[in-house]
């Protein structure tokens, strides 16, 4: 099966990866590129000419210059806004096809995606959460979300280095994600630990 490609446009890091990160665990869903602007958005959709479009109708330009702004994507169809306040124009989130909103559950973001990928399906979703980890790796993921290195989790948590390695590699295969801005964007996702407590 071919898998359904997205583009993610959002000026936030944390957020951009938080919903990276639900469209990547969606079975066949991927993110083909990140943007923080919308300054190269058309020159991208002719390159990767992807299936769906999700943005945040803020980064569209708020000058008169706005009516020479033209996204080559039908808005109804294909594109999904994040917001969490009206944009600057009135009435032009209900041209979207869907809006997530920043005080969305991952859930509801989730079963919101996977309504725009195929709307006839149920809202019974096959999305990964973090009861799949054993309360050890929970608490071992807290510590490396909040910055802590292998020596400093093994101190805390009285436990060989080597343990704690081998639970990592265990979170990351589990998971499937690698890096660890990732683990921390699945850690607050997943309210095991609150953004202010990243370092």
């Amino acid at each position: 099966m071919e898998r359904l490609s997205f583009i993610v446009a959002e000026k936030s890091y944390l957020i951009r990866k938080g919903v990276v990160s639900i469209i990547n665990r969606i079975e066949g869903a991927m993110v083909v590129k990140e943007m923080d602007n919308l300054g190269s958005i058309n020159s991208e959709i002719l390159s990767h000419n992807p299936d769906f479009l999700v943005i945040n109708p803020n980064l569209i330009p708020k000058t008169e210059d706005h009516r020479n702004f033209h996204i080559k994507m039908e808005l109804s169809e294909k594109v999904i806004a994040i917001s969490s306040v009206s944009p600057f124009r009135k009435g032009m989130l209900s041209s979207f096809r869907e809006i997530i909103d920043l005080n969305d559950s991952k859930e509801e973001i989730y079963q919101k995606l996977k309504s725009v990928i195929n709307p006839e399906l149920t809202p019974s979703a096959n999305y990964v959460v973090s009861s799949e980890l054993s309360e050890r790796e929970k608490t071992i993921l807290t510590h490396v979300a909040k910055g802590l290195t292998n020596k400093e989790i093994a101190e805390i948590l009285f436990l060989s280095a080597h343990t704690v390695i081998t639970h990592r590699k265990n979170i990351t295969n589990k998971l499937g994600i690698k890096t660890i801005s990732g683990l921390t964007i699945y850690a607050i996702l997943n309210n095991l630990i609150k953004m202010e407590e990243v370092r």
